[in-house]
């Protein structure tokens, strides 16, 4: 097979190993990483109107041609590109210039492998300090003939110049001298800003277009938001916590992606789609809520991203969750935020495990990420909740998975605690956020769910798991039939708890994870899928199908096929189950 060769300008340069030796040579700090946000936000945008980038072809570029004087400093380059994935094959992008004395070639290079591509991506590629970007310049497709992508059209080239520093991040929109309000004194303080007659506290607050600059729109904008009521949005609402949780109507995981680990971190795109699905685009989260789900839980993994003693979390990384976040909020979506694939046992290392040889050190950890996120997302709405902890249990023990100890027991309900205590503190719209709290490994056993301990705060929501029954729904060598007659017992079980131990006192309860293995029984699965959410909404439960975008048939694979939305191509894989799902939840929300 051909192996393509990504080429510098005017002649071959290098095969595979030489781009994959420079890649590796790059420091992890400045290789070619994702992005969702948008493309105008660069200073300069060239539309490519539909071009072809093929392998082995280059697609060549002069920053002339856009618009860049030979006196701007380049920062970052930024592809947009359309792919078809249908079949299902990776890509490589790549990009390439003459950079004096970088190599013995002189010839700057860099790629990022998708294994698996969305319809339509970005990709940024950072300019190495001291290697600036020549007038001349080109992209590739690089890869196995047959085996990667052949072509893809690119929509757009952008280019960052300046110094490429940010105004910061967002904390609450509007409030540019950061006192946690949006009043009249934010415009005025802005305006005094634009005419250099004053400093911001807060100016990524006022970037209220996203272009990471300042200027008069911005002003209108926020001028027009502090008029209508759009700006600065509170958690109180007055509404009980059972009022709340019934306008979640269907919920849905983001599974397998900001939750996956990694041995190593180096960028949010490698980190998110380390585990093989594909970078997640505000289109995709626009199907998911196309497709009937008004609620989305976002998994993610904390301690890798963190550094230090203290857990430092990465900004990099903060800012990707936050970006995410905002794009189901966007789409006026209920977000169930948490700290998901953190419970390790690593000696006095671990993040967090519920045992007291480790107890310290979790709480530490708990409190320190909770503080930083709660901080973080301090102005978002009642549409953001939080959930502590995903289920919390001893890894890698006999008593992982049969409910754990009553030590292990009463130690999450302490750690759940020190979490609510840690978001409590941030104070502003935390005060009265809505938290979701899980018993020991979010069972839906009745030991588990007994044995939970809520803190004194009338805005808490229960947390349980309920793949049931286990045969049909988790067992990989279980079975693939279920009917109501036979298989509704252990459904109706976990909900009669739920009922007795909190519904029945005025405290509510979602279902965070649910679903069925694929065993190639679409038609049996949406029978059992209409019955689940039709029982749980009959006791007030709202329900989030677990999604890890894995579809072929579980007893052939060794992973856990529960993907229901296809995020490469943006599609319905299973439309009997989704429509089945969408019809038992009609009545709620």
């Amino acid at each position: 097979m051909k192996k393509h060769m990504l080429h510098r300008l005017g002649g071959a340069v290098t095969a595979a190993g030489m781009l994959l030796a420079a890649l590796s040579a790059v420091p992890s700090a400045s290789a070619a990483d994702l992005t969702g946000k948008d493309i105008s936000t660069c200073n300069y945008v060239y539309d490519a109107g539909g071009a072809k980038l093929s392998q082995g072809k280059p697609y060549e570029m002069k920053l002339e041609t856009i618009g860049v004087s030979a006196t701007e400093n380049v920062t970052e380059v930024w592809l947009s590109f359309n792919a078809d994935t249908s079949s299902g094959l990776p890509t490589m992008p790549a990009f390439g210039y003459t950079a004096p004395g970088y190599n013995e070639d002189n010839w700057y290079q860099d790629g990022i492998w998708l294994e698996h591509p969305t319809a339509q991506m970005t990709v940024v590629f950072p300019i190495p300090d001291g290697y600036p970007l020549s007038n001349d310049f080109q992209f590739q497709l690089w890869g196995d003939e047959g085996e990667s992508l052949s072509e893809v059209t690119v929509n757009a080239v952008g280019i960052k110049t300046g110094d490429g520093s940010s105004i910061g991040t967002v904390t609450r929109r509007g409030d540019v001298n950061d006192d946690k309000t949006v009043t009249v004194a934010d415009p005025v303080a802005l305006a005094k800003f634009l005419l250099g007659a004053g400093e911001l506290a807060a100016p990524a607050n006022g970037d209220l277009d996203g272009n990471n600059r300042l200027n008069a729109v911005d002003l209108t904008i926020l001028k027009r938001g502090l008029m209508n009521g759009t700006l600065g949005g509170s958690t109180d609402t007055g509404e009980t916590a059972m009022e709340f949780v019934s306008h979640m109507k269907l919920g849905w995981n983001l599974g397998n992606t900001l939750d996956a680990t990694v041995n190593s971190y180096t960028t949010p795109g490698a980190a998110e789609t380390s585990w093989g699905c594909p970078f997640t685009t505000k289109a995709m989260i626009d199907c998911v809520k196309n497709a009937g789900f008004n609620t989305i839980r976002i998994p993610v993994t904390w301690g890798e991203k963190c550094s230090g003693s203290d857990f430092k979390i990465d900004d990099a990384w903060m800012n990707r969750v936050q970006e995410i976040v905002d794009y189901a909020i966007s789409d006026d979506m209920y977000v169930i935020l948490n700290i998901h694939h953190d419970n390790t046992q690593r000696g006095n290392n671990a993040y967090f495990y519920p045992d007291q040889s480790h107890y310290d050190n979790s709480v530490k950890f708990i409190t320190s990420v909770w503080t930083q996120v709660a901080n973080r997302f301090e102005s978002y709405d009642n549409h953001l909740v939080f959930e502590t902890l995903n289920e919390p249990r001893l890894v890698g023990t006999s008593n992982e998975w049969n409910g754990g100890t009553s030590e292990a027991r009463k130690i999450v309900n302490e750690y759940n605690a020190a979490a609510l205590k840690a978001i409590r503190a941030t104070g502003g719209n935390n005060t009265k956020r809505f938290v979701m709290m899980p018993g020991y490994a979010a069972s839906s056993s009745a030991v588990a769910i007994n044995d939970i301990v809520l803190p004194d705060d009338d805005h808490l929501i229960v947390d349980i798991h309920g793949y049931a029954p286990y045969d049909f729904a988790l067992n990989r060598t279980g079975t693939d039939s279920w009917n109501q007659s036979s298989g509704s017992y252990e459904i109706v079980s976990i909900f009669e708890a739920a009922k007795s131990k909190f519904l029945s006192k005025g405290i509510p309860v979602v279902i965070g994870e649910f679903g069925a293995l694929n065993k190639s029984n679409e038609g049996t699965r949406a029978t059992w899928a209409k019955y689940y959410v039709e029982t749980a909404d009959s006791y007030g439960i709202p329900c989030v199908w677990w999604d890890n975008n894995q579809f072929f048939d579980s007893r052939y694979q060794d992973g856990e096929a529960f993907g229901l939305i296809d995020r490469g191509s943006l599609s319905i894989k299973f439309p009997q189950i989704m429509s089945a799902m969408v019809e038992a939840s009609k009545n709620r929300g």
